[in-house]
C-alpha cells in the first residue's frame, strides 16, 4: 500500500533529523463527493484518478525537507525535497484559456507551478507557470504515484523532478535516480554506532548528518587527529561543489581547527584553487583571530571597500576591532555595512558613540540596532535609557528623510523590549 509506504518514509526521515510534516491522508471520497466536483467541473473525472480518489484517499499531503548540513553527490544538480500529493476539493481548470477542458489541475507546486491531468489521455504533466513549458511525469496516475513514491515523495517543481525525468516521464532507471535513490536509502538507514567502525565511514555520516550532535564529536575523538584532519582537507580540495566545500569546511573548524593552522597559512602564500570565500572562512575560524583578522584586513588594503565585500569577508570573526576599522572605510550606501556592525559584538557604548557620529555612523547605527533587534542580538554591556531614549526621540523628528524618521521612531519604540532583553540575557550570563 502506498500509505504504509509514506508513512514509513516520513518516520524514518524524521529519526535522521530531516524537518518532515505529518503524513495527511484523508478518507477516500464517496460517489455523491465525486458526483458534487463532476457537476461544478462540468466533466467527469479521469477514470484512473477518479478510481484512486474513491479507493485511496481524496486529499493527500506529503511535505519534508533535509538538514542544510547534508552533503549531497554531485551528480544531483538540486537538493530534493518532498512536496507531493492531491485534493479532489482543488481540482480545478487553470486560467489559461489555451488549456480550457484539456488539462485539470490536481496539485499546486510550492512555486506555484502547476501538477495537471491532461483529459484526452489521462497522462500527468507538470507544467512552468514562468517558462511555459510542459514535462511528461507519468503516462498514468498510478505510474506517477508508484515513481514518486519510489523517489521518496520528490518536490515536483521543476528543479527536483528534472533530474529524473527523461522523454519517458519520471524515470528510475537514470543515472541520477540510481544515485539518488542509493544515497537516501543510506540516509534513511544510517547508523552512528555502525558508521564508527571507520573514519571514511564516520565522514560519510557525517556528511549526513553534519557534527552538530556531542555524539557525532565524540566519535571523532577516538581517531587520529591528524588523519581526521587530512582526510577533511583532501575532501575540501577535491570536492568540485563549492557548496560542498563549504560543508566539509564546517566539519574542520569545529572537529580539527588547530590542526589545519598551517595549512591555512600556506593558502595565503601562494596561488590557492580554494576559493577566497572559503579561505576567508577557514582563516577566521582555524587560525587564532589577531592573526586571522590580520591577514584578512590585509588583503583587503583598499580605501574602495564596499559594505557586502566587507560583510562577506568579515562577518565570521564576530570581533569589536572591526568596528574600529570600519570607521576609516564606512561610506554610503551603507547596505552590508550596518550588518556588519551588529554581528561584530558591539556595546551599547560603541554604538551609542556612532549614534552621536557622522550621518553616515548615524544611520548605519540606527539599522544596525534596529537589524539587532529584530534577530534577538544584544550588545555586549545594557544601554542607558537616559542617554539613549532622547538621542533617538531627536532623530526621529529631525531626519530629513521619511524612512529615516521612521526608522529612529521604530527603534524608539521596541527600545525598551529590547533593553529588557539585555538585562536578562547579561544577567544570565553573569550566573
Amino acid at each position: 500500500m502506498w500509505s504504509e509506504r509514506w508513512h514509513s518514509l516520513i518516520n524514518q526521515l524524521k529519526q535522521q533529523g530531516a524537518y518532515v510534516h505529518p503524513v495527511e491522508i484523508r478518507n477516500a471520497a464517496t460517489e455523491q463527493e465525486l458526483l458534487e466536483v463532476e457537476e461544478q467541473l462540468d466533466i467527469q473525472i479521469p477514470a484512473e484518478f477518479r478510481q484512486i480518489l474513491k479507493d485511496c484517499s481524496q486529499q493527500v499531503s506529503i511535505y519534508w525537507s533535509l538538514p542544510e548540513e547534508v552533503i549531497l553527490p554531485n551528480q544531483l544538480t538540486d537538493v530534493p525535497s518532498g512536496d507531493f500529493g492531491w485534493s479532489l476539493r482543488d481540482l480545478y481548470f487553470p486560467d489559461e484559456e489555451s488549456w480550457r477542458q484539456q488539462y485539470l489541475q490536481f496539485y499546486t507546486a510550492g512555486n506555484g507551478d502547476a501538477v495537471v491531468i491532461k483529459l484526452q489521455d489521462e497522462s500527468i504533466w507538470y507544467w512552468s507557470h514562468e517558462e511555459d513549458e510542459f514535462d511528461l511525469l507519468a503516462t498514468s496516475f498510478q505510474a506517477y504515484i508508484d515513481n514518486i513514491t519510489a523517489l521518496g515523495c520528490i518536490g515536483v517543481d521543476c528543479g527536483q523532478h528534472r533530474q529524473f525525468c527523461d522523454t519517458t516521464g519520471l524515470n528510475l532507471q537514470l543515472t541520477s535516480s540510481q544515485i539518488w535513490l542509493n544515497w537516501l536509502e543510506q540516509y534513511i538507514t544510517s547508523d552512528l554506532q555502525q558508521a564508527t567502525s571507520s573514519l571514511e565511514s564516520l565522514l560519510f555520516y557525517a556528511s549526513m548528518h553534519g557534527v552538530k550532535d556531542a555524539n557525532v564529536l565524540e566519535a571523532f575523538l577516538q581517531f587520529n587527529k591528524e588523519d581526521v584532519y587530512r582526510a577533511l582537507r583532501d575532501k575540501i580540495v577535491q570536492d568540485p561543489s563549492l557548496s560542498n566545500k563549504k560543508a566539509w569546511s564546517e566539519i574542520l573548524v569545529t572537529v580539527c581547527s588547530s590542526e589545519a593552522e598551517k595549512w591555512i597559512r600556506e593558502l595565503w602564500q601562494k596561488n590557492s584553487e580554494i576559493a577566497s570565500s572559503l579561505r576567508d572562512y577557514l582563516t577566521a575560524n582555524c587560525l587564532p583571530i589577531e592573526e586571522g583578522l590580520s591577514i584578512i584586513l590585509k588583503d583587503m588594503g583598499t580605501n574602495k571597500v564596499d559594505g557586502y565585500t566587507a560583510l562577506h569577508r568579515l562577518q565570521h570573526f564576530h570581533h569589536q576591532s572591526i568596528i574600529e576599522w570600519m570607521k576609516n572605510y564606512i561610506a554610503f550606501p551603507i547596505d552590508g555595512w550596518d550588518s556588519l556592525l551588529a554581528q561584530s559584538q558591539p556595546s551599547a557604548e560603541l554604538i551609542f558613540e556612532w549614534l552621536n557620529g557622522s550621518e553616515v555612523e548615524r544611520l548605519t547605527a540606527i539599522r544596525a540596532i534596529d537589524n539587532m533587534i529584530g534577530q534577538g542580538i544584544i550588545p555586549t554591556t545594557v544601554a542607558e535609557p537616559e542617554k539613549w531614549r532622547p538621542v533617538l526621540a531627536y532623530w526621529a523628528e529631525h531626519e530629513v528623510l521619511r524612512k529615516n524618521k521612521q526608522l529612529f521612531s521604530q527603534v524608539l519604540n521596541r527600545f525598551d523590549n529590547w533593553l529588557l532583553q539585555m538585562d536578562i540575557q547579561l544577567r544570565g550570563n553573569q550566573q
